[in-house]
């Protein structure tokens, strides 16, 4: 790959042990957040080979970990082990390579297959298709076929200040999926279960455009109690595309009315890791988080005025 005077210089470093994916988690997002701080100004740009299964997790946590990016930080990976005579290895690669090394990329992003997608909007699809990775709510930054569509008018603007980075993040929440018929008695005891180990963070799946059934009062009440006691509540979509919406039902003004905050159009990934890396910011009070997780920090959500 380095031998092509058409790519940049290559430095690569390999950690050892070499993990599965599914093993990875804040403490690893961590470590690369600290030596891309540390090589920061030795290199234009940087490549991460990783397993496909929690890539997504992984972009969404570096892009907030890394605040002021000025470079591009690319994820990549593959469906087909390189060894392989027939892989998407080696193209990923090379892509991955050639954005690493662009001047006008200052944000983490995932090459895969055909497509550049923000790092913090990708969502992994597919388990046995080369397009592993969509971006349901934001179109690619770059499709690449013959040539190179980059579309400029998405990359994010150059950082204003000092790049830094802030790799402390409090996993100390849940998520629950709701499915229609459930126990809401059972939700309710998991959920004062948790309260008693400290839950920080509670992020609630629901239908459409943020709904649960008009008849779950105790369950609104319980989601009352935790925001009360210092829980950050957050209401996701089911739906792989579109918003919540809170307030276009009755059960979604309940659920304002109870403090629970909208997630507006972000996926699980970003949700999850925005919300653990707000916790982790020691300067910021409870009301803060919840203020902090309705506003675009890293290109991670459209503002609710260019929702459709």
């Amino acid at each position: 790959l380095t031998e092509d005077p058409e790519m940049p210089e290559i430095i690569s470093h390999e950690y050892k042990p070499l993990i599965d994916s599914s093993d990875m988690g804040p403490g690893d997002w961590a470590m690369l957040a600290r030596d891309i701080n540390k090589n920061y100004f030795f290199f234009d740009g940087f490549v991460i080979l990783m397993g496909t299964d929690t890539m997504a997790y992984a972009a969404s946590a570096l892009s907030f970990m890394l605040q002021n990016l000025g470079k591009p930080v690319i994820f990549t990976g593959s469906q087909i082990p390189l060894r392989e005579p027939y892989n998407d290895a080696r193209k990923n690669l090379i892509m991955a390579t050639i954005f690493a090394s662009s001047d006008t990329i200052s944000e983490v992003c995932i090459f895969f297959h055909d497509r550049l997608v923000r790092g913090c909007r990708a969502t992994k699809v597919n388990t046995s298709k080369l397009k592993a990775f969509d971006s349901p709510n934001l179109p690619p930054l770059a499709d690449i076929g013959i040539n190179i569509d980059e579309n400029l008018h998405l990359y994010r603007p150059p950082p204003r200040g000092s790049f830094r980075i802030n790799t402390a993040m409090d996993t100390r929440m849940i998520t629950l999926r709701l499915v229609p018929g459930f126990d809401d008695a059972s939700i309710k005891a998991m959920i004062n279960a948790a309260r008693q180990t400290h839950l920080k963070g509670l992020i609630l799946q629901l239908y459409g455009t943020g709904n649960l059934p008009s008849l779950k009062d105790d369950l609104v009440q319980c989601l009352a109690d935790a925001t009360e006691a210092g829980v950050v509540v957050v209401a996701t979509t089911q739906c792989q595309t579109g918003s919540v919406i809170m307030g276009h039902y009755a059960t979604g003004q309940k659920l304002l009315g109870a403090g629970v905050v909208s997630a507006s159009d972000m996926t699980i990934e970003a949700t999850t890791t925005k919300l653990a890396y707000l916790l982790g910011r020691r300067d910021l009070k409870i009301e803060e988080v919840r203020d902090l997780m309705t506003v675009d920090l890293r290109g991670e959500t459209t503002p609710e005025s260019e929702l459709p």
